[in-house]
Order: structure tokens, then C-alpha cells, then sequence
């Protein structure tokens, strides 16, 4: 499936054409780069459209120049926050995970209190609505609408 995700607050040092396909390849088979993305012009987020194989989770981000750098998804279908994958919900994932909390006491060992709140908020950051945005429509916004106005002959002449 071929999809249109976006970089948001990606530096502007890894606005390349190069750089911005080896991105898209971490995520899945960079097709095409967006024509205002590559001329510099839209300077909130990258934009690029990627293959990506349904039978895997999405990536939700990856890791470059030393920080994590999060990733859009634009006009999914039904996305599951718990897996990852598309196609279904969280409330009815094939592949449901164990709880957070649970998950949280098997990577601290059941140490701290503020360790497992630690763990739980990393696992649960994961996935999440933030991935998915809605392109906006090219179309420009109406602002004003033109409604006559009638006067009461004029009104009462429709009517009869």
C-alpha cells in the first residue's frame, strides 16, 4: 500500500532529495517525494509518499541526528494504536499486546514505582492518534456566502 507520510519539524539540513529518500526507505519503499517538499517550500514538515507492507506495524518514528523524529500517516484507513497495523481497530486486535503495566514490570523488573510509570508512558507512546493527520482540501475556504435580501412584496410573491 502506498501511503503519504509526513516528517513534521524535520531540520532543514535534511531537506535533500538523498537524505529525504534513505528517510522514507526506514519507513518502507520511498516512491515520490512532494514537489513543495523538495523545492524547500513547506518548512512545518516533509512530505513524502512510502510503500508499506500491511503485514507489519506501521514505524511510528526513527532515529536521526541523535533525536527521535515521529511519523504521520496521512488518510489512513482503520489503524490499530495497541499493534500498529492497519486494517482493524484496538478493540478487536488479533494481536493484542499484554497491558502497559504489564509490560512496564517485565522491563523493570518490578523495581520502582517511577521506573514502571516510566516504562508504561514509553510503551504506550509507541502508537497513537498523533500518527494519523487529514489532508487538508486544495480547494479555498468560502468565507462569505451572498444571501439576497427580499423585500416583503417580494417575499410574498414566492410564496403565493
Amino acid at each position: 500500500m502506498i501511503v503519504w507520510v509526513h516528517l513534521p519539524g524535520l531540520p532543514i539540513h535534511l531537506y535533500h532529495k538523498d537524505v529525504l529518500i534513505s528517510i522514507g526507505n526506514l519507513i518502507g519503499r520511498t516512491i515520490k517525494l512532494d514537489y513543495h517538499t523538495m523545492n524547500q517550500q513547506r518548512a512545518k514538515f516533509a512530505r513524502l509518499a512510502v510503500e508499506i507492507d500491511l503485514e507489519k506495524a506501521l514505524v511510528p518514528r526513527v532515529y536521526l541526528d541523535d533525536e527521535w523524529q515521529k511519523i504521520e500517516y496521512e488518510n489512513l484507513p482503520e489503524v490499530c494504536f495497541d499493534c500498529g497495523k492497519i486494517g482493524h481497530t484496538s478493540s478487536c486486535c488479533p494481536n493484542l499486546r499484554s497491558t502497559s503495566l504489564v509490560e512496564a514490570l517485565a522491563v523493570t523488573g518490578n523495581r520502582g514505582s517511577e521506573e514502571v510509570a516510566r516504562a508504561t508512558s514509553e510503551a504506550d507512546a509507541s502508537f497513537g492518534p498523533w500518527m494519523i493527520v487529514t489532508k487538508k482540501s486544495d480547494r479555498p475556504l468560502i468565507t462569505h456566502v451572498f444571501t439576497p435580501v427580499l423585500t416583503p412584496f417580494e417575499m410574498w410573491f414566492l410564496v403565493f
